[in-house]
């Protein structure tokens, strides 16, 4: 599986709220990534 953080400052991080957001393979049904989800207070 791929985890994808955010690019923040040139940094990879993970969002202050924990949020994510997954995709799934539609064939199997497993996740196939999950990529951090930014909020405003990642913006900051």
């Amino acid at each position: 599986m791929l985890d994808v953080p955010l690019l923040i400052g040139g940094e990879g991080r993970e969002a202050q709220a924990g949020g994510v957001f997954e995709r799934r393979n539609p064939v199997g049904g497993h996740v196939a990534s999950r990529a951090a989800a930014a909020s405003a207070e990642d913006a900051r």
